[in-house]
């Protein structure tokens, strides 16, 4: 579920240390203002209905059953959910969703921070900034590295420190115009394939609904689809489970180069690909590596459906690079790729940046060696609590690390300063770090600035942009 937040909030209070800040960057102080009856608290199973109560009178959702399913979530806890309480009645919430994510060749620890909420009665209070903070802390405790939320308030999350990370990227067409595109786009593919001495056969692809004994298969092409990549959730087979048991898709088809096989390892083999289908949107869509043709006929079979039902357009939701969007594309269709959509925004922050490092530091091996950096290097990084390009006492230093590499590895440290560093708000370490804004880009903005040109330049190959992906579907209301 998106992370839905009262729009009117308290401002926050001021700034504790710099050392404190640098834990949570430009946070202000959690303790709830001084009214005797309210009090923060962790939820107990017993106060799940009041919660639900409040969630349905702030944003007139989720359903009820939406709200049991959230309970249902593997590995959930009512402890994931942060109150403040009036007496008995509950006065603001906040719920904390754990995900592992994959970082390139490692992984974070993650909480997406959800369903953000004030009773009417007790807005500008401060209650919205004392839960985030309190969240933070008890997200740290529990070993989380990132936050993540989807959010329409993002001048809250920003006043403690939050950056926006991550677009929304989707291609619309016409379901009609699809299906005569890939109709002439098949014809001329066959046509270029076949010759008098070579009649090429297509290899058959039979697109049909998922069964319950084919989940191995989605769960296998999910694994192998997410490695090496940024901001996809880890999925269990349980949690996928319960992805399918809460109904948030409507329809989940699988595509497989045969038809039903006696022998079952052959018959989950020959899956290759599925799509998640919630009404005309394509909300997720995986095929093997090299299965284009895969992709393309399960596009064809929702947009299929999509015109039986007198569907006007059809929505992808998917990376930029993603094949499918270019079919789209020639199909009269457009791609739209916005930071911000109906409010909406992406937004991260680093809870621990010193373990983040190190947790991302195989991508650094990595990256330097395809770089061809062989020679000991080192990149330092400093933190303030203003802008990269500020260097006022108003936006003193918070923190500094440094990124010493090698041919064979990469450690992290705190201290500094160091000869080639790079110099940047604590917000904006987020987004580099984790791909979704490049250093080059960040330097262009005037977000990042580099003390030397070698500082830029290795900047340029560690810290690469637009890798960075939330898919939606773990995130759909049922």
């Amino acid at each position: 579920m998106a992370t839905r937040t009262a729009r009117s909030f308290a401002s926050s209070s001021r700034l504790h240390s710099q050392r404190t800040a640098a834990r949570s960057a430009h946070s202000t102080a959690s303790t709830i203002p001084a009214t005797p009856r309210l009090r923060l608290a962790t939820a107990r199973t017993g106060d799940h209905p009041l919660i639900h109560e409040l969630l349905v009178s702030v944003f007139h959702g989720p359903s009820l059953a939406e709200f049991h399913a959230q309970l249902d979530e593997p590995g959930y806890e009512p402890i994931d959910r942060l109150i403040v309480k009036d007496n008995e009645e509950i006065a603001a919430h906040l719920r904390l969703a754990r995900q592992t994510i994959q970082a390139g060749g490692g992984k974070l620890p993650a909480a997406r921070f959800m369903d953000l909420a004030t009773a009417t009665e007790y807005r500008s209070r401060g209650l919205a900034t004392a839960l985030l903070a309190a969240g933070e802390r008890a997200a740290l405790e529990r070993g989380v590295i990132v936050g993540l939320t989807r959010t329409r308030a993002p001048a809250l999350f920003a006043r403690l420190g939050w950056s926006i990370c991550g677009s929304h990227v989707f291609a619309t067409a016409s379901p009609q115009s699809v299906l005569a595109e890939q109709a002439a786009a098949s014809m001329t593919a066959e046509a270029d394939e076949r010759t008098v001495l070579n009649p090429a056969i297509p290899e058959q692809i039979i697109v049909r609904p998922l069964r319950r004994i084919d989940l191995r298969a989605v769960v296998r092409l999910y694994d192998a689809h997410i490695a090496g990549k940024f901001g996809w959730p880890h999925r269990s087979e349980a949690y996928w489970e319960w992805l399918l048991a809460r109904g948030a898709c409507e329809r989940i088809y699988v595509a497989s180069t045969s038809a039903d096989s006696a022998d079952f390892e052959e018959m989950l083999a020959c899956i290759v690909g599925y799509v998640c289908v919630k009404q005309s949107r394509i909300v997720e869509l995986i095929t093997a590596p090299g299965r284009d043709d895969a992709s393309r006929a399960l596009a064809e079979r929702v947009c299929a459906d999509a015109r039986e039902q007198d569907g006007w357009t059809i929505r992808h939701d998917a990376p930029a690079e993603h094949p499918l969007h270019e079919l789209f594309r020639r199909a009269g269709g457009r791609l739209n790729i916005s930071q911000e959509v109906s409010g909406e925004v992406f937004m991260a922050k680093l809870l621990d940046p010193l373990a983040a490092l190190r947790q991302l530091s195989p991508n650094f091996i990595e990256r330097a060696k395809a770089a061809g950096i062989s020679k000991a290097t080192e990149l330092g990084l400093e933190l303030r609590s203003g802008g990269g390009r500020k260097t006022s006492g108003a936006s003193g230093v918070v923190e500094r690390f440094k990124i010493q590499l090698s041919s064979r590895s990469a450690k992290v440290e705190t201290g500094g300063p160091s000869r080639h560093s790079l110099v940047l708000g604590y917000p904006d370490l987020a987004p580099m770090m984790l791909g979704s804004t490049g250093a080059e880009a960040m330097i262009e903005n005037r977000r990042l600035k580099c003390t030397t040109r070698k500082a830029r330049q290795v900047a340029a190959q560690l810290f690469p942009g637009g890798c960075w992906w939330r898919p939606p579907l773990d995130d759909l209301l049922a």
